[in-house]
């Protein structure tokens, strides 16, 4: 496993990996999203949806990916991390594109449901990057492939209202029309990422590689359902430490979820912003994933220099501690500037809260897929519940 990471390196096999991780990750969260910020203003009118019926769309656009996100931890344990990612962006593909010839609010809800399974690919995102790098670094690996493919949550809000105005303003085409050739765009790309993972991906580092550290890799293949079972090691399913840990992400990226579908819509209805301006602020929200996510990890594997474990666990609780404390500031002001500052230190604080807890799930149990997926999973089911 590498002990360093070098993030301007494209070199095979991982940096290659890490990057396609990201990508991967990054333009399912375009397509998961893709909806959001045309819902309020355009899609929803068009189709004469209701606020319930946006509402239950996006309860069914991240609550299914629960169900995605278990089934693809089972996957990726024994299939790879690069095959699973380029499996789910070429089915994810196929609701969303489909998606564009719903004339009614149930077909949107339907298909958003189906849509929900792009969320999955986060899991082998973060277990790829976890076969290729080194304890020391680990934390950090998972907080920048993670948090580079959530600016896909930001992306998709700075976009896709571009490329409806695109097809609309600029070609002159009819709102229905518009939207729908804009929601095609993403589904393009969703391809283009799915045949360069696949074509590229490898799954975990070879032996020839100079610094690798094979011990920890041979011992996590070793692990099997059937091993586990025979020698009454503890599942990841089992284990209270992985049910903890489900709870502090639903607490952080469940949050992260539930604002990056409605953050666009509550300034539209708070402050009485258009549809562009209200998804740049959406986007802003996404896209200071760039370094906030990779800051949690990178201090989660800092503290654990210097006190071990128990030093992830007190940075993972100052960060929920503050991202609390600004959420609900957040929530009691009316005064756009305000609201803005506040937003963008809750989005640092929550977002960093993502990146520390997967500087610690590596560490909680030996089937590091199901782990992964089921954690995720409770990222999901914070977004449903919230």
């Amino acid at each position: 496993k590498a002990k360093g990471i070098r993030l301007w390196s494209l070199e095979a096999p991982h940096m290659r990996s890490f990057h396609l991780s990201w990508l991967g990750f990054f333009i399912a969260f375009t397509g998961w999203f893709a909806y959001a910020p045309l819902l309020k203003k355009t899609v929803g009118p068009n189709l004469g949806m209701t606020a319930s019926d946006i509402a239950n769309s996006d309860t069914a656009n991240v609550s299914s990916t629960v169900i995605f996100r278990v089934i693809t931890g089972i996957l990726v344990d024994k299939l790879g991390a690069s095959k699973v990612m380029g499996i789910i962006l070429i089915l994810g593909s196929i609701p969303l594109g489909l998606s564009a010839l719903s004339t009614t609010a149930t077909g949107i809800i339907v298909s958003r449901a189906f849509i929900g399974m792009l969320g999955s690919t986060f899991v082998p995102c973060q277990y790829w990057t976890t076969a290729f790098f080194s304890s020391n670094v680990v934390g950090t690996a998972n907080a920048i492939a993670g948090g580079w493919g959530n600016m896909g949550g930001g992306f998709t809000n700075l976009v896709m209202p571009r490329v409806y105005n695109l097809f609309h303003f600029t070609f002159g085409l009819p709102i229905g029309t518009s939207w729908r050739a804009a929601i095609c765009i993403p589904v393009a790309f969703l391809w283009i990422v799915a045949a360069l993972v696949l074509y590229f991906g490898v799954d975990k580092p070879g032996s020839e590689f100079k610094l690798a550290d094979t011990t920890h890799v041979d011992q996590v293949e070793q692990v099997t359902w059937k091993t586990a079972f025979k020698t009454k090691r503890s599942l990841a399913l089992f284990t209270f430490n992985v049910a903890l840990l489900m709870f502090n992400y639903a607490c952080c990226f469940g949050v992260e979820l539930s604002i990056d579908g409605a953050l666009a819509s509550y300034y539209v209805t708070q402050f009485q912003m258009d549809q562009n301006t209200s998804s740049l602020l959406g986007g802003l929200f996404g896209m200071i994933n760039l370094f906030s996510r990779a800051s949690g990890g990178l201090m989660s594997d800092y503290m654990s220099s210097k006190m071990g474990m128990r030093g992830r666990l007190y940075w993972q609780c100052f960060l929920f501690i503050i991202s609390a404390a600004t959420i609900m500031a957040f929530s009691q002001t009316y005064h756009l500037g305000g609201s803005i500052a506040l937003l963008i230190l809750f989005s640092f604080t929550v977002q960093a809260g993502c990146g520390s807890t997967y500087g610690i799930v590596p560490f909680v149990g030996p089937l590091m897929g199901l782990q992964s997926g089921l954690v995720g999973a409770g990222g999901s089911i914070g977004g449903a519940l919230f």
